[in-house]
């Protein structure tokens, strides 16, 4: 039994064991992809994240991510992929995704997701559209004239994801892309949540959070990240922000 309301022009496929959602005119072929034994070594895995995640093309040419739904933290050592919270993760992500997207914000659109009942816990698949041409923020970054410019891009697209009510747990420079045009983009949203417009907390967290992954991921590559690049990132938030490095993306020597 589905325990949110699906958006409009979405579909149910439900034998007892695997629910699939997907829309209408795709439900056929995201039955036969989620459905089938090969679904978890399908395409070719993506490196990043908590793995579980497979670039796949599908026979009608269309490239898609199917991320498999693993656990984080302590917790993965005990219980991998299991969950037991209702509503189901994916089905939240994809309200969410869709919400976000009504709104004007540049998200890959959630083509299916899919769980498997598993006694009183259940597994969870999401299927995402492939953005072309995009790569990760950091690399954008490193090779970008400007990038300040670039984070205050990065700022605004955050800006009008939180003027939406929409709140990105895991705001990591990885779940940041950019496309070949320039157009920024955000992805994976597990456990994302709607609240109301601009709530002051969740907008300081995450964007502060989105900072330390960039701090961290720039001293990967012995680079350092400036003031303004701080006080793009950060906003409203620059002041109570940790202090970082002096010279945007300048090699240490």
């Amino acid at each position: 039994m589905l325990r949110v309301s699906l958006p409009a022009g979405f579909a149910v496929h439900d034998d007892g064991r695997m629910r699939v959602v997907a829309p209408r005119y795709e439900l056929e072929e995201m039955v036969a992809l989620l459905c089938g034994r090969g679904r978890d070594c399908a395409g070719e895995p993506v490196a990043g994240g908590r793995g579980g995640t497979r670039r796949v093309r599908l026979p009608g040419g269309k490239t898609v991510y199917l991320r498999k739904c693993l656990r984080g933290g302590l917790v993965r050592w005990f219980v991998r992929d299991l969950y037991w919270l209702r509503p189901e993760r994916p089905l939240q992500e994809l309200v969410v995704v869709e919400h976000a997207r009504a709104a004007g914000c540049r998200l890959p659109a959630v083509v299916a997701v899919a769980t498997e009942e598993v006694g009183p816990f259940y597994r969870g698949w999401v299927v995402s559209e492939e953005v072309p041409g995009a790569r990760p923020l950091i690399d954008e970054l490193a090779s970008a004239a400007d990038r300040v410019a670039v984070l205050g891009r990065v700022s605004a697209a955050i800006e009008r994801l939180h003027g939406a009510g929409v709140y990105h747990v895991d705001l990591t420079g990885d779940n940041v892309l950019v496309d070949g045009d320039g157009r920024i983009w955000l992805v994976d949203f597990d456990r994302a949540f709607l609240a109301p417009a601009n709530a002051s907390k969740w907008c300081a967290r995450g964007r502060a959070r989105l900072w330390r992954s960039l701090v961290k991921l720039a001293a990967e590559r012995s680079l350092e990240l400036s003031e303004e690049a701080k006080r793009a990132v950060l906003g409203k938030s620059f002041e109570d922000a940790v202090p970082a490095g002096a010279a945007v993306f300048r090699r240490k020597t």
